[in-house]
């Protein structure tokens, strides 16, 4: 381990004895007592979720995955998204709340651009949807409009891309690394 971070930009965090000691850019020295934690491009916004002299704490929990007890034992697999654009089929979404999830650049919070999310209507159908230009608040509407009960953002722009029975309903702008597929139940 150095004594710095190295990190040549974003907003560090540091923390002495549990407590944030120092909030400041870039390279920072990484205390005997304690750690540092780096925001980088955009998830710096991160960073003001702490404050000098508030008591942190972090655990890393590892896992087989053999214990499945409770609702995550019985997840196998997970997807993170947002914001949350649609809950009991109203629209949820507004500029604070996504900032309360986290989310802070212009492309979530105001900008127009190609959206992916993901629904599901109140009875249980599920909504694969893109559009080729909204605001996050538009995007809210539009799944509410489709009959979302339940709706999230999926990452969008360039990675907005829908396919159906092999062709593509919406080409995404670049190509894509990873992609969520749904069957069809073959029983």
């Amino acid at each position: 381990r150095g004594s710095r971070t190295g990190a040549a930009g974003g907003v560090s965090v540091v923390v002495r004895d549990g407590v944030v000691a120092a909030i400041g850019r870039g390279d920072r020295e990484i205390p005997e007592d304690g750690y540092v934690i780096n925001f980088q491009g955009s998830e710096e916004g991160l960073a003001a979720r702490f404050a000098v002299g508030v008591a942190v704490d972090y655990k890393v929990v590892m896992s087989d995955g053999s214990d499945r007890t409770g609702f995550w034992g019985r997840v196998s697999e997970a997807l993170g998204a947002g914001p949350k654009l649609v809950s009991g089929g109203k629209v949820t979404y507004s500029t604070e709340s996504a900032r309360a999830e986290g989310f802070t650049e212009a492309k979530i919070l105001s900008m127009s651009s190609a959206r992916s999310g993901l629904a599901v209507t109140k009875d249980g159908d599920l909504l694969m949807v893109t559009c080729t230009a909204a605001t996050m608040a538009q995007f809210a509407q539009i799944m509410q409009a489709l009959g979302a009960a339940e709706a999230m953002n999926l990452d969008g722009g360039a990675s907005s891309g829908l396919a159906y029975a092999g062709k593509y309903l919406t080409k995404p702008g670049r190509a894509l690394s990873n992609a969520l597929v749904v069957l069809a139940d073959e029983r």
